[in-house]
């Protein structure tokens, strides 16, 4: 519905009134007078019949939200210029058609619509600027003065500046936007900003993000006589948005809750405890909330405690002992889950040290440092993003495990090559005396480990490897007639001619001469 003004134009006003096309879209109202300029005002459009003398006369300039469509029997171009240059819609000469009339009114309109939509946008963003720009000031302190603050929360539309800070965080956050880009992450998080302003818990209140999964909630607690109602009415506060996410979205979310101060000036005091309070998120389950009058960190002997267990795990891991290794760390969890005056961030230290001592360890037992030094920067990082203690339990055993499967891997690449090199040797020495001993001296190996090791790799036991390989270079030496058979024993390392037979006999079924005469006849 668009309300027009006429003055001084009763034939108009009658049109208009009487066109049944466009009476629904128009409130259209004759005037009797100009000089009520705030009542002009209310109008979106003026059409005013004035003299040229009367139209340089009008103060057109006080009508800033209304247009103007200024009618008469003539203008001159300086005239029209003029008025156009003094914010008039429109000059319209007396006799122009009634159609005509009424097409210009709606572009007018619609043209006011779009004015005030756009003015509506722009007062809105500037409205989100000052108080995004006042609760981040009081987020970090840096405003002292309290007049000021008063003054900005009232250019703020605060009916009551903060108290008390919330910190809200998305749980399990990393894992949400893995591999997704910035767009999904925004969406994510206005979904669940949406939540909160859609259920009018709290017009009041200031929100801004402070991280990529976090936002403050500056709130106005009403004034208690005693301390106590604070923290039970800041509760009940975070529970409402917390149940609005869960109502609204798929995701949970866990809230830190600072102490309120009455002093504005001290806001920054509440922020820093609600981000002490949500340290405590490790300790906890998810959607939880978290005050931080039930926060109680002392100064513990477990920590010195931990540093012994985070040796013997090294320890246990040098020696290559899985089972023990994990064993110590079920322990370390078992206590950091039954202590809650232990510092999260203090634990998470005590973790990232037992992350590098496993690192160094593994390297010190083979694995690849070029492998090894990229995944602990990389699960040093995982260790930052993790949320509960349960989720480091979980981390911490894919870590042992995949660690303690690089040093395997090392080791098999390492056995490998040594027995190339003694396979390489028994091809190069066969008519020496070999024994396991002394090839397991060479590489440094016990003598029973390099027999399972041997076996395992070739199929073979060392002596029956040893005996087939002297087997088949005694046979290329018994084609040629001019080596006797006491000779070939000798050559391939047997000094008795008849111990050689009975070998060669047990593996290839025939004695050395029966082989001889049966390869020549076969010639």
């Amino acid at each position: 519905m668009i309300s027009i003004g006429i003055y001084n134009h009763l034939s108009l006003y009658e049109d208009l009134t009487n066109d049944q096309t466009n009476i629904r879209k128009m409130q259209v109202e004759h005037l009797q007078t100009l000089t009520d300029l705030s009542y002009l005002t209310t109008f979106d459009l003026l059409i005013i019949h004035l003299t040229n003398e009367q139209v340089a006369n009008f103060p057109i300039g006080e009508l800033d939200n209304t247009k103007v469509i200024f009618v008469s029997n003539h203008f001159t171009i300086e005239q029209v210029k003029e008025l156009l240059f003094s914010g008039a819609y429109d000059c319209l000469l007396f006799s122009i058609p009634l159609q005509e009339i009424i097409r210009k009114i709606t572009k007018a309109y619609t043209d006011l619509m779009k004015e005030k939509k756009n003015k509506k946008q722009h007062d809105t963003y500037t409205i989100n600027a000052i108080r995004e720009s006042l609760a981040y000031d009081l987020l970090y302190g840096n405003t002292k003065n309290a007049k000021e603050i008063w003054e900005r929360g009232q250019l703020a539309n605060l009916p009551l500046i903060p108290n008390t800070v919330l910190l809200l965080s998305i749980d399990n956050f990393s894992n949400l936007v893995r591999n997704k880009g910035e767009l999904w992450k925004s969406s994510l998080r206005k979904e669940v900003l949406a939540a909160i302003n859609e259920s009018h818990i709290d017009d009041a209140s200031l929100k801004v993000l402070v991280n990529q999964q976090k936002y403050a909630i500056l709130f106005s607690l009403p004034v208690q006589l005693e301390e106590n109602k604070y923290k039970k009415l800041a509760i009940e506060y975070a529970k409402k948005n917390q149940e609005a996410i869960n109502k609204k979205t798929a995701y949970t979310v866990t809230i830190g809750i600072g102490n309120s101060y009455e002093d504005a000036r001290n806001l920054h005091l509440s922020y820093e405890e609600s981000e002490q309070a949500q340290t405590n998120r490790l300790f906890s389950r998810e959607n939880s909330i978290i005050h931080i009058e039930d926060i109680d960190y002392f100064e513990t002997s477990e920590y010195y405690t931990f540093k012994i267990q985070i040796q013997a795990m090294t320890s246990k891991f040098l020696l290559g002992d899985v089972a023990g290794v994990h064993k110590q760390w079920e322990e370390i969890y078992r206590k950091a889950a039954s202590h809650r005056h232990l510092h999260p961030e203090d634990f998470r230290l005590q973790v990232l040290d037992l992350l590098f001592s496993l690192s160094k360890s593994a390297m010190q037992n083979g694995a690849n440092p070029k492998s090894m030094m990229p995944l602990q920067i990389k699960y040093a990082k995982e260790l930052h993003e993790i949320e509960t203690l349960v989720e480091i339990d979980t981390w911490m055993s894919k870590i042992i495990n995949e660690f303690m499967d690089h040093v395997n891997e090392a080791h098999n690449v390492e056995l490998l090559k040594s027995i190339q090199e003694i396979l390489q040797y028994m091809e190069e020495n066969y008519f020496e005396e070999i024994g396991l001993e002394t090839m397991a001296e060479k590489v440094e190996l016990s003598p029973n480990y390099l027999s399972a090791i041997f076996k395992q790799t070739t199929g073979s036991s060392f002596i029956d490897y040893l005996t087939e390989l002297r087997m088949k270079k005694a046979k290329e030496k018994l084609q040629y007639l001019n080596i006797t058979i006491y000779e070939v024993a000798n050559s391939i390392g047997y000094s008795s001619s008849q111990y050689f037979s009975r070998v060669f006999k047990n593996n290839v079924g025939m004695t050395p001469s029966a082989y001889r005469n049966n390869v020549l006849t076969t010639k």
